[in-house]
């Protein structure tokens, strides 16, 4: 089974070369017949990748440990939720998904009949050759279906930090924002090289951009709650490299979605809509090379430490399309020119472009601060790490700046700021002042959280009130109440009321960092059971503890000793919460601690304990943290899924352009 594996990624491998081929002299020859036969290869590539990764999940299933990489990845002892996992815990599984969901995606763009001499074929020629890249990866360097010359009787196991339902949806979903990059970036190769380079394929590349952004959104989202559970330090990000990664290309991204706005209302922004994406797309393989090249290292992500191959064809590959790509950008930069400047930076057009700055400047911070240990110890011999401190006296200015746009940017005008939008941007402004005063007296002085609580009022109230007035001139002009006025008004104008719904979770989970940041309290307590300690408005009681040996033969990973703690969490006299702190001893591992928390969540805290050692008398130290409003972080990112959703979603009537089928609206 392993060898059908590595013949189906050589194959597709070869068949996805020819499918760039094909499609190239089909768009130079205006042959119908070539990019048809493109178009059939890549539906083989997809067929070929999808064999390849049922194969590794058979393997996966059925224990067999003569391929290494099943052997390195999963036990016996290994749950099947986690073995099925195992598919993307390593390297090559992890390549293999991105080939996979790639190919997935190729074949939905490509799902309809292209016409030569159109841009269209060059979208072919830029995915078919991302496909060939990720399975010359597969195929040189990190082929998941290398064997043993014998089956060992058992595996490896995952990881102990693995074992998370962070594992099952972070990986994947991250990976589809990865993958869904290509898209658009495939877009700008094929309006360069066509020379097609009005708004079309900007509309056309919209949903894709809103698609991967909300993607690669939630992935960084899940992986930062999936830190918060399982690593028992009470936090969710850290700034480190590989967190670094995947947030860098987002905030392209980012930066991206509000520019094609531009292009389409104001025909602006054309060279951003060509630069953004391909930075995107190169920026998610930078996050590939910084998780797995060796080159940066990551203290909490303990990947690769050393240079690995991966990491030349990485940057090689990096090179060739930031190359072609600049070059094609500077050959068209006369028909990208804006067909209009902005007239007064203080309008709806200065804002956007402030957006775009912020964002852009953002971006280049964490890289700089992601690479720059690497660099120091190359050129000067010192690593010199930076903490996140640097990141939060960068990169806060910056987002507090985004945040006050969000508030203005929907209520001024085109072209030039009206005496009517100041007056609408009046009482948000009144009404933020007057919370933040209210919040003065009631006790919060620190200044971080008062500018937070001034921006989040005055972006909140400024999103009420464009939705009142837009219900106010509903009601007057059709006689309906407000909520039927409104609820006929969403439809009408998704991607509007999306974007506010957007706006309003980034809101939430500004809210969520706050309070968690500012309020935060903590205290390391040592106990014997029956005795208790008081945090703030909690009293903690601990019950009892038990010792247990878990999977003790045969040997793996998930072979461990359970230290478990019993707690009662007690307010105003009353049993709240009974809550389970765990230390795990993996004898097979480098490192043996892993820590697994307890937590009570709601919306005002969350109540997190940390089992730190325990003793064969039952006395046992614990870390016990009071982290203020954190679940609106994560109650922001499913606003965020929906606000998108809803700018995304497509009317029903739809157009044909350019051989791809796109809904209008």
């Amino acid at each position: 089974m392993a060898g059908i594996g590595s013949w189906a990624l050589v194959l597709s491998l070869i068949v996805s070369l020819y499918g760039a081929i094909a499609a190239f002299m089909g768009a130079r020859q205006r042959s119908r017949g070539l990019v048809e036969s493109a178009e059939k290869a890549l539906w083989s590539v997809a067929i070929l990748v999808t064999l390849a990764s049922a194969i590794l999940l058979y393997s996966l299933i059925t224990h067999d440990f003569q391929v290494k990489y099943v052997y390195q990845y999963t036990s016996t002892h290994l749950s099947p939720i986690y073995t099925l996992s195992a598919f993307w815990a390593g390297q090559e599984g992890s390549l293999l998904l991105w080939l996979w969901l790639l190919a997935i995606l190729t074949v939905i763009v490509a799902r309809r009949k292209d016409r030569p001499g159109e841009m269209a074929p060059y979208l072919l020629v830029a995915l078919a050759c991302t496909e060939a890249f990720f399975a010359f990866l597969l195929v040189t360097t990190d082929n998941p279906f290398k064997t043993y010359p014998f089956k060992p009787p058992e595996g490896t196991g995952m990881l102990p930090l693995l074992e998370n339902p962070g594992m099952v949806l972070h990986p994947p979903v991250l990976f589809l924002g990865y993958a869904a990059y290509t898209v658009p970036f495939a877009f700008a190769f094929a309006a360069l090289m066509s020379g097609e380079l009005n708004t079309k394929w900007v509309k056309a590349v919209r949903r894709w951009s809103l698609f991967a952004w909300v993607s690669l959104g939630a992935g960084i989202l899940i992986g930062a709650w999936w830190a918060y559970v399982e690593l028992g330090w009470g936090g969710y990000w850290a700034w480190d490299p590989v967190e670094n990664a995947s947030l860098i290309p987002w905030l392209v991204g980012t930066a991206f979605v509000h520019s094609t706005i531009m292009e389409e209302r104001r025909g602006m922004h054309r060279v951003w809509n060509m630069v953004l994406p391909t930075l995107a797309f190169v920026l998610c393989l930078f996050a590939t090379l910084v998780t797995r090249g060796g080159i940066v290292v990551s203290d909490l992500h303990g990947f690769a430490r050393s240079v690995q191959p991966i990491a030349y064809l990485l940057l090689a590959f990096m090179a060739i399309v930031l190359g072609v790509s600049l070059s094609l950008i500077y050959r068209h930069r006369r028909q990208l020119r804006s067909d209009r400047e902005i007239e007064n930076l203080l309008s709806r057009e200065g804002s956007f472009l402030l957006t775009n700055l912020l964002f852009c400047g953002a971006a280049l911070i964490v890289f700089l601060g992601t690479v720059y240990p690497t660099l120091s110890q190359a050129l000067g011999g010192v690593l010199v790490s930076l903490n996140a401190s640097f990141y939060n006296r960068t990169i806060g200015p910056l987002m507090i700046a985004v945040l006050c746009v969000m508030g203005i940017c929907p209520v001024i005008g085109w072209r030039q700021l009206t005496t009517k939008s100041v007056k609408n941007l009046l009482l948000p402004t009144l009404a933020a002042l007057a919370l933040t005063i209210v919040a003065f007296i009631l006790g919060v002085t620190e200044l971080f959280p008062l500018v937070s609580i001034a921006i989040c009022a005055f972006v909140i109230f400024s999103l009420l009130g464009i939705v009142a007035r837009d219900a106010q001139a509903r009601h007057h002009s059709t006689g309906e109440n407000y909520a039927r006025a409104l609820i006929t008004l969403i439809p009408k104008a998704r991607r509007r009321y999306g974007a506010y719904l957007v706006h309003l979770a980034i809101i939430l989970i500004t809210i969520g960092i706050t309070g968690s940041t500012a309020y935060k309290q903590e205290q390391l307590v040592t106990l014997s059971p029956g005795d208790s300690t008081v945090l703030r408005d909690y009293r903690i009681q601990y019950e009892d503890y038990s010792a247990e040996t878990l999977n003790p033969s045969p040997e793996t990973y998930q072979s461990r000793i359970r230290f478990s703690t019993t707690l009662g969490v007690y307010k105003n006299g009353s049993k709240i919460a009974t809550l389970v702190a765990e230390k795990n001893y993996h004898w097979v591992l480098e490192h043996p601690w892993v820590t697994e928390v307890a937590i009570r969540s709601n919306l005002k805290e969350d109540l997190y304990v940390i089992l730190a050692s325990l003793n064969e008398d039952g006395q046992a130290s614990f870390q016990i943290i009071i982290n203020p409003l954190v679940t609106w972080i994560w109650i922001g990112g499913g606003v965020l899924l929906v606000g998108t959703l809803i700018a995304a979603w497509p009317r029903r009537r739809a157009a044909t352009w350019g051989g791809l089928k796109c809904a209008t609206g």
